[in-house]
């Protein structure tokens, strides 16, 4: 029984897109409990009157071996009417991710140890650059008795849970159209509303970023060109 070239070509994207989502998730893991000062770079964002942050490797103390210090300073919000917030972004130099090339991004599992030094709890939590915006993931804060190392995990973490400091929602593209993502940590303080300044002293280690992805890009699914090229050079007659 012969088809024309429509029911062929239909057939031919149809298979197409069967190969695309039957495809397996598989997993990716950037990590690194080293924190060579080579390594990791901090980018600093602030709101109203800001402040400064200083962060290094510890070659001991850690859990166990060598860690991170971060040093979070606040400028004083005193007689004014707002409170001063500092964000720190710790970009990890190994840890970009390409969903354009490596796949689209279904969820991340992230996890590491923190350490509250002296001075006030930091809030804590995973941070991704693309297209040279920051996005931070849900935070949460270091612990509260001094000295102390706890592990917190955060699981199936989406798009849609990061979000940029500036105004209005924005987050971040984890899709095949999205653009490389630098992947890292944050720490962040406040002050309270016209409240005094202050550094606050904390330490991260073990950190852990488990990417679930789409590993078989859909190129052929989105690409008419490529399924009219194969079926024209491989199709004869009606």
């Amino acid at each position: 029984m012969r088809h024309g070239p429509n029911f062929i070509l239909a057939v031919l994207l149809c298979g197409t897109l069967a190969t695309a989502i039957s495809a397996g998730a598989a997993t990716v893991t950037l990590q690194d409990g080293t924190f060579a000062n080579a390594d990791w770079s901090t980018t600093v964002q602030v709101l109203n009157g800001g402040g400064s942050v200083n962060a290094f490797q510890v070659a001991a103390g850690g859990n166990p071996g060598a860690f991170r210090r971060v040093e979070n300073t606040l400028n004083s919000a005193i007689g004014t009417g707002f409170s001063n917030t500092v964000y720190a972004f710790h970009r990890f130099a190994a840890g970009t991710y390409d969903p354009a090339v490596s796949g689209p991004i279904l969820s991340i599992n992230y996890a590491e140890d923190s350490q509250r030094i002296s001075g006030g709890v930091q809030a804590c939590g995973l941070a991704v650059r693309q297209g040279g915006i920051i996005y931070y993931g849900p935070a949460f804060l270091n612990p509260t008795a001094f000295g102390t190392w706890a592990t917190t995990t955060q699981s199936a973490l989406v798009a849609t849970q990061f979000d940029a400091l500036a105004p209005g929602v924005q987050n971040p593209d984890f899709s095949v159209a999205g653009t490389p993502i630098e992947f890292g940590f944050f720490r962040a303080n406040s002050t309270s509303v016209g409240g005094s300044g202050g550094t606050t002293y904390g330490a991260i280690d073990n950190w852990v970023v488990t990417l679930t992805v789409d590993a078989a890009v859909p190129t052929e699914a989105t690409s008419w060109g490529d399924l009219k090229a194969r079926f024209w050079g491989g199709v004869g007659g009606n």
